[in-house]
């Protein structure tokens, strides 16, 4: 099973005045044909103003030059735009030096034969999320998808990918993480990415669905001794020597109407950094912008401003969460100066 690292990179292949960025996440549309019930992005349907193909296209050439890690096309339900394919095209067409790996999320309901062989060389990467077995994978997300999920799967092994599994886990679907985790491995699954759930999106306030983390890693190396008996259990991953920051700045998200935030959780207004049909991503990923302020900030510095923000230094932490529950402290507005950066970027 992989554990998601993300090591902090100094890149020296992009445009010197811009962030240095690891993966940009490109909601490409609102819409979805589930209803999960804790959706960090509350998709339901399409937003009356999504990005247009014509606008996709213009704006590769500069998300080429950021050179990210990864843009990973997701939703909603990607597969639901009729020209997922075109943009896929289009992104592997302005990077013909494959600086950036292209990658697609789905729930894999529509994901059929002749789609997982159209995208052998359009997409580095196919990610199907389910979160538990059958019956409390269907009752979270909804009638079918355990079972729509696994045909994608295996479709997609057939054609040539060794597709990744996104497992959520909440408090609801943590008592299967084991068994969960056993069956994947044993239809060779093994590129599997284990996130928490964070009460945000249509799960804000739904703290009881939150897992406890102990408990997850537990029925990890379960399923570990399990499928792996003679193998012995991987150490976990060393906490990091610096908690003086958790990558707030270095990630973009990027709404279906070209709205640009800093992550999936830092979506209050004051942290719109940008539009990407107003301006161009070189701008909005301007070191002198917000992306960049948020970038050189120093957890532990801040959180010796005030006791609420103490969370702040402990290993792992999001600034998103702290954030929600400290917004009014005067600190952020000191450090991270909202109103100036949008006062810089207005153009005239």
């Amino acid at each position: 099973m992989e554990i998601p690292v993300f090591p902090w990179l100094e890149r020296d292949d992009t445009p010197h005045e811009t962030v240095s960025l690891r993966n940009v996440f490109l909601h490409v549309t609102k819409a979805c044909n589930l209803h999960c019930s804790y959706c960090y992005f509350s998709a339901s349907k399409p937003l009356p103003d999504e990005v247009t193909t014509d606008e996709f296209m213009r704006l590769w050439e500069d998300m080429v030059a950021l050179r990210p890690h990864k843009v990973i096309l997701t939703g909603g339900e990607p597969l639901l735009r009729p020209d997922i394919l075109d943009l896929l095209r289009g992104l592997k067409a302005a990077d013909p030096q494959h600086h950036v790996l292209r990658c697609l999320n789905t729930n894999g309901h529509l994901v059929t034969r002749e789609l997982a062989r159209e995208l052998v060389g359009l997409a580095d990467e196919v990610r199907v999320s389910i979160d538990a077995l059958a019956a409390r994978n269907d009752a979270l997300r909804g009638e079918g998808n355990f079972d729509a999920a696994m045909r994608a799967l295996d479709e997609y092994y057939r054609v040539g990918f060794e597709p990744k599994v996104l497992v959520t886990v909440t408090q609801t679907s943590s008592p299967d993480l084991t068994d969960l985790l056993v069956l994947l491995i044993s239809k060779k699954l093994t590129r599997i990415n284990i996130n928490l759930f964070r009460p945000i999106g249509r799960g804000k306030g739904q703290r009881e669905l939150m897992a406890n983390p102990a408990e997850v890693r537990a029925a990890v190396r379960r399923a570990w001794e399990r499928a792996y008996p003679d193998k012995p259990i991987p150490p976990d991953p060393p906490e990091p020597d610096s908690c003086a920051k958790c990558g707030v700045g270095s990630f973009l998200n990027i709404m279906p109407n070209g709205d640009v935030f800093p992550c999936h959780v830092l979506t209050d207004r004051e942290f719109r950094a940008g539009n990407v049909r107003e301006q161009s991503l070189l701008e909005i990923c301007h070191q002198a912008g917000l992306l960049g302020r948020l970038q050189r900030l120093d957890f532990r510095e801040l959180a010796e401003h005030d006791p609420r923000l103490v969370p702040l230094a402990q290993p792992n932490m999001c600034m998103g969460n702290v954030y929600a529950e400290t917004k009014t402290l005067p600190v952020w507005r000191d450090n991270i100066q909202f109103q100036d950066f949008r006062m810089s970027y207005r153009t005239e």
